[in-house]
């Protein structure tokens, strides 16, 4: 009987310790959290057997899944050099060059994981052990014990190397994150948000629900994935010059390239 213990009990972490014993009855889960009231509240829950505000559970681990926020990461490696030593270790922060390296300079050797999907809402209160099934989970090695948990709570493991992971999640992902706040920025700052605010419906929700997520988790990834942003902004910034010249010219040829995007998403959506 393995115990697995998660550190970081926000809506990842407590939704894996949910999704895994759903499909592990028999693992013995038990937690960390930095916050005593979300320490409470996953011990009532009984998403934990056990939990504490600081890492001494880790000690009675035979796996450690990290879910904390990038911004909490190094002082954790730190401190997992320490009591964690010697026992496998994962995570599920959203990038992974930055983070291999953090854990490295412990002396960690990380299994980076990224399982994607998530929820606009963060938190335990959000916790739902469903979120994993059918998701892609990036494993930057296929290490057996880690890719079995992955696999046990309905994830699909994808072997990729840290530095090629970051590239493809700033485009399909992160980049996505600031397209919906700069959406949101603009038509906040016009003179009629008021009144257009009482008009906005499907569209608006849309486009703007990426826009609602934790400030915090995405400031961590925009710090470690920073450059990999600026190339796929440019980028973007570029496609929106060239709509704004076809519009400004009202040039017939505007309709081709919203039949190209179009035909791209009806792709991507038969895979």
């Amino acid at each position: 009987m393995a115990t697995v213990a998660v550190v970081g009990l926000g809506l990842m972490g407590s939704s894996f310790a949910l999704a895994l014993k759903k499909a592990r009855p028999d693992t013995v889960i038990v937690g960390s959290d930095a916050n005593p009231l979300v320490v409470r509240k996953a011990l009532e829950r009984e998403i934990v057997s056990t939990a504490n505000t600081d890492l001494s559970v880790v000690t009675m681990a035979d796996v450690i899944v990290v879910a904390a926020p990038i911004s909490a990461l190094r002082a954790i490696f730190a401190r997992l050099g320490v009591v964690g030593e010697g026992k496998p270790v994962t995570d599920m922060a959203s990038t992974k060059a930055a983070v291999m390296e953090w854990a490295a300079a412990e002396g960690i050797d990380l299994v980076g994981g990224h399982p994607m999907c998530g929820k606009e809402v963060a938190g335990i209160e959000a916790a739902d052990p469903s979120i994993f099934e059918g998701a892609p989970w990036v494993l930057t090695r296929d290490d057996p014990g880690i890719t079995a948990l992955v696999e046990a709570v309905g994830a699909k493991p994808v072997v990729m190397d840290a530095t090629t992971h970051d590239k493809l999640v700033a485009g399909v992902s992160h980049a996505a994150f600031l397209i919906s706040v700069g959406y949101v920025l603009a038509l906040s700052r016009r003179n009629d948000w008021p009144e257009a605010s009482k008009l906005a419906a499907g569209g608006f929700r849309d486009m703007s629900r990426l826009a609602a997520g934790d400030p915090d988790l995405y400031a961590g990834v925009a710090r470690t994935n920073r450059e990999n942003l600026l190339e796929l902004l440019d980028a973007i910034s570029k496609e929106l010059g060239r709509l704004y010249r076809h519009l400004e010219a009202d040039d017939p040829r505007l309709v081709e390239l919203f039949e190209e995007a179009r035909n791209v998403r009806e792709r991507w959506s038969k895979q």
